[in-house]
């Protein structure tokens, strides 16, 4: 077990078990021994489970111990940029006589160098079973390119066909099990072996809490009074709703009443841990966004609102899973998002890390850093602001239209327009924009010269008729013809009011739309729609599609 500073929590927190944790990882026995004997006698297996049931623990800690050292030789592998090249270079970092790899591409020299040859070098030189455990696969399926995924498929169906001394192990939150159905012409077994990783029950979780704070290797750190009391207070904070609990959240409690024990002591002394410093507000289940609101806070009173949330939303894909993101790769991210910030951003970071939020790791010779877990990735994306998620909408949007062929109708820009705001168009984007509005106010001006044009054969047409009727011996009032003249025209400009009013009240329908998309309340927006209705030939139908929108509205509860 790694030793930690007196002045520092003592619990795993946000950490996975490792191999050296063994005297500390309780409540998986039985987990660890079903997953040895399902590993025994197949060439590859897929550990899923949801985020939070601890599958990295089970294998890194659990597994890794029920194997001798003559018998076991793991090689850890995450996707990073591409994980073909994450795949050689980690075998690299075991072997002694090195693969000779592309200095651009970062793939082996000799084009046809596969997986397996990999293995069977690095069996040559250690003979002992190679074991690959490819950790938060669901990486690969959200983020990796078609390329990629199709070399990388092919070559693991290779790799399973083959005799060797490997056995595979993807690791994978089962959310995206589903994901790897489009793989399996690459790779017809995939799903051929499965084990889930559960979450642990109640009575499990007490017992593990129990045997955590009663351990002698965590003696040195704090005292406990009653720790089967202190235990059940803990559980006592998850609604009676859950039966499963994520370890996870308890690590992080831990962690809490830790830091609230060491308050209130001095500094020559150990902190308590008792069922006193848990209170009536404490909810098991919200921790980890008690604990990230309580950093993002604390973290706002020095580099200013919102900035350290944006660094941690750059770490995480749209799923709300990890990614491996280097200073650089941050710093263009927030970049492209047109987030401004006076500080430095490697402050930023350095400052996260110290509060446990992310890790960094080196690879391919270049500091990356992640969030600490998934779960923790879950939470900062829920914890995204409206902004935020309107800038994701927005470039999910451009990305969208921009896919579109030919010019855009006015429906579009109406659509388009409100995300400006949140996020500047591409120049691509941009200069179709432009091209289909001169097009939309030529087509508008047309039609609004036609409607004068109408109006001037209607004028002429009744000063000819009012001469024939003249000319044939009737009497016409003067009067009478420059009232069909007046409502002629007042005919004309009413057509050419309504037409501008129509094209103004689609804008503003499209804006609503986007608005209640985003869980926004439309309401300024449906006043001026209801302004124009009353002065519209369609009224009807227009105050049909406002009703709509305020009753849907009403039904998402955005409007308060």
């Amino acid at each position: 077990m790694t030793q930690m500073n007196p002045k520092n929590s003592p619990f795993k927190f946000l950490d996975s078990y490792t191999k050296d944790d063994l005297s500390v990882f309780f409540g998986r026995e039985k987990e660890t021994e079903d997953l040895y004997e399902a590993l025994n006698g197949v060439k590859h297996l897929l550990v899923h489970g949801p985020s939070g049931s601890g599958k990295t623990s089970l294998i890194e800690c659990g597994l890794r111990n029920q194997f001798s050292d003559a018998d076991w030789y793991a090689v850890s592998i995450r996707k990073g940029s591409d994980i073909n090249v994450s795949f050689f270079s980690s075998f690299n970092e075991a072997l002694e006589k090195k693969i000779d790899l592309d200095p651009v591409t970062k793939l082996p020299l000799d084009s046809k160098l596969e997986f397996s040859g990999a293995i069977e070098k690095l069996f040559g030189e250690r003979y002992q079973p190679v074991y690959l455990l490819f950790d938060q696969f669901e990486e690969l399926l959200i983020s990796g390119s078609a390329e990629e995924k199709t070399h990388f498929f092919s070559q693991l169906n290779k790799l399973i066909r083959r005799k060797l001394p490997c056995r595979i192990l993807l690791i994978i939150r089962e959310e995206f099990l589903g994901n790897l159905s489009e793989f399996e012409d690459l790779c017809p077994s995939i799903f051929q072996n499965r084990f889930r990783v559960e979450k642990m029950g109640r009575g499990v979780v007490i017992q593990v809490l129990n045997q955590i704070l009663e351990s002698k290797l965590y003696n040195e750190y704090f005292d406990v009074e009653d720790s089967m009391k202190l235990a059940e207070s803990i559980l006592r904070e998850l609604p009676d709703k859950r039966k499963e609990i994520e370890l996870t959240h308890v690590q992080v409690f831990l962690n809490e009443l830790w830091d609230r024990g060491n308050k209130l002591i001095s500094d020559q002394k150990k902190p308590v841990l008792n069922a006193d410093l848990v209170k009536n507000e404490d909810n098991l289940e919200t921790i980890l966004t008690s604990f990230l609101e309580k950093q993002l806070t604390e973290l706002a009173l020095i580099f200013g609102k919102n900035l350290s949330l944006e660094v941690l939303v750059s770490m995480i894909t749209k799923q709300f899973t990890k990614l491996q993101m280097s200073l650089q790769e941050v710093e263009m991210d927030l970049k492209k998002k047109e987030v401004n910030y006076d500080v430095s951003v490697n402050s930023v970071l350095s400052a996260i890390k110290q509060r446990r939020i992310i890790r960094s790791l080196v690879l391919d010779d270049i500091e990356k850093f992640e969030i600490s877990h998934d779960a923790l990735a879950i939470v900062i994306g829920q914890k995204q602001t409206d902004e935020m998620k309107m800038r994701e909408r927005a470039e999910d949007t451009y990305k969208i239209m921009g896919a579109k062929g030919g010019l855009f109708s006015q429906e579009d820009l109406d659509y388009l327009r409100p995300y400006e705001q949140y996020l500047q168009y591409p120049s691509e984007l941009k200069s179709r924009i432009e091209k289909s509005t001169i097009a939309i106010t030529e087509r508008i001006n047309d039609e609004l010269d036609k409607s004068r044009k109408r109006l001037r054969a209607l004028t002429s047409l009744l000063a000819g008729t009012s001469l024939a009727l003249i000319s044939a011996g009737y009497l016409y009032n003067e009067l009478g013809i420059e009232k069909h003249k007046t409502d002629l025209a007042l005919k004309a400009s009413l057509e050419i009011q309504s037409l501008k009013g129509k094209i103004e009240f689609n804008s503003l329908q499209s804006r609503a739309k986007v608005i209640l998309d985003a869980n926004g309340c439309p309401t300024l927006i449906t006043k001026s729609m209801d302004s124009i209705a009353h002065t519209n030939p369609d009224s009807s139908k227009m105050e049909s599609i406002i009703e709509a929108i305020n009753e849907e509205s009403q039904k998402k509860g955005n409007c308060k």
